[in-house]
């Protein structure tokens, strides 16, 4: 029996699933962040290890798709490919993140927008795939954790020398740090004094507190980060030929679960520039999209998968 392992990992956490090639479920495994740019090749591979040995039952899986945060250029999964087969001794193929929850979304032409830590765009029309480049915080779509947090963090400075409107992000924020006053603040952001995704885990949950209480700079930050990711996502997949009707699904904490401002300000803005259709039917959850992706890739039989997949979900 075949045993095959998707993972779908992140700047947050990362999970994996275990099936047999027949389709029955095996196994769930969980573990820390695995971006390499954020927790280095050697932090990475472990945590794909430690998630997959955990899905697996400790069995060595014939197969691993380790679709990652942070894979963005062609030589990246030379990076970690010799490490993560090593560890794994298995047969590994590496891609991007989205590429899960592009194979976790059924139909001809889609359009996918993922917003967790960072935040990623792509669509697939006609057996092609193509997605935004996110190389850096310069290159790729605004509107993940991250740059909320920044976002948040430029607010609570500036409204501390009156420059934006008062906020409790900035007594909030200089509390969570320990720092006395803005002007430390501002040091700290320089360099690797405040890590970027040490930041993202702490202020962007800040800031959605803040705003559901009514914070008005902590609304103005989400909503102008939604309606960022929302105009880039729709501006794209407008001047990429993606069939105006076509469903755009939503992954990632912000887009499922986050902040009501967050999610409404990013609907509008993606209606405004593109006419997308409503939420597609049958989409399965990113690690079960990394599953099918390497059952593409390996050759295997994807619809057996796709059913029991789904009867998991159930």
């Amino acid at each position: 029996m075949s045993l095959l392992v998707g993972v779908d990992g992140g700047g947050t956490y990362t999970r994996a699933l275990a099936v047999a090639a027949s389709g029955e479920i095996l196994g769930q495994g969980q573990a820390g962040p695995s971006n390499h740019q954020v927790v280095g090749v050697d932090g990475a591979v472990a945590a794909v290890r430690q998630a997959v040995l955990a899905a697996s039952s400790g069995r060595r899986p014939d197969a691993v798709a380790a679709c990652l945060a942070g894979v963005d250029l062609p030589e990246h999964p030379g990076l970690l490919h010799g490490a993560l087969a090593q560890a794994l001794g298995s047969r590994v193929h590496i891609e991007n993140d989205i590429a899960a929850a592009l194979w976790a979304v059924p139909g001809e032409a889609v359009g996918v927008v993922a917003s967790g830590t960072g935040a990623a765009i792509a669509m697939r029309q006609a057996g092609e795939v193509r997605r935004i480049l996110a190389l850096n915080d310069v290159t790729g779509p605004q509107g993940g954790a991250g740059d909320i947090a920044t976002f948040a963090l430029r607010e609570a400075i500036l409204a501390a020398q009156g420059a934006a409107p008062p906020t409790r992000l900035t007594e909030r924020i200089l509390a969570l740090f320990g720092l006395p006053d803005h002007v430390a603040l501002a040091r700290a952001t320089e360099g690797a004094n405040l890590p970027s995704w040490q930041v993202a885990l702490l202020v962007a949950p800040l800031c959605a507190e803040l705003a559901a209480d009514g914070d008005l700079g902590a609304r103005s930050v989400l909503w102008r980060m939604g309606a960022e990711l929302g105009r880039v996502a729709g501006r794209f997949f407008t001047a990429q030929g993606l069939a105006p009707g076509s469903p755009v699904a939503r992954y990632g904490s912000l887009l499922l679960g986050g902040p009501p401002t967050y999610r409404e300000a990013f609907t509008r803005a993606l209606r405004r520039q593109f006419a997308a259709g409503p939420q597609p039917r049958g989409r399965l959850d990113a690690v079960a999209g990394a599953v099918l992706f390497l059952a593409d890739r390996e050759g295997v039989a994807a619809q057996p998968l796709r059913e029991a997949l789904r009867r998991r979900r159930a």
